[in-house]
């Protein structure tokens, strides 16, 4: 049975994935996390979704990987994806790869929840 890699909540009509893994680096972790971010965003009435990696301190390429897919799965449905709370060595990472462009992403949640409300 596999481990439970997001904590889910919501506020108003936003869903609110917090990464409870500290290290996305590991196969098998980021494939069942991968998978419950997918199925959070199949859920029909998921039309904004917010990643919050506040707890993660290091994303292997794999997981980068898995975000992108999920990304691409999510503007496919027509919903709306933002991150947040991403340590700076991480996003580091997303600027050399230059997916600081291609995600919006927010320093704090609360931000995140705001800029929802204003797109």
């Amino acid at each position: 049975m596999p481990s439970q890699r997001i904590d889910i909540k919501s506020v108003a009509d936003i869903t609110i994935a917090v990464c409870c893994d500290m290290k996305l680096n590991d196969d098998l972790v980021i494939q069942e996390w991968g998978e419950q971010l997918i199925d959070l965003s199949d859920d029909a009435k998921t039309r904004k979704i917010l990643i919050n990696f506040e707890r993660v301190q290091f994303m292997s390429s794999s997981a980068l990987r898995a975000l992108i897919t999920l990304n691409k799965k999510i503007k496919d449905d027509g919903c709306q994806l933002i991150l947040c709370g991403i340590d700076d060595n991480i996003m580091e990472a997303f600027r050399i790869t230059r997916l600081d462009t291609v995600f919006k992403i927010e320093k704090k949640e609360d931000d995140a929840i705001r800029s929802f409300t204003v797109s």
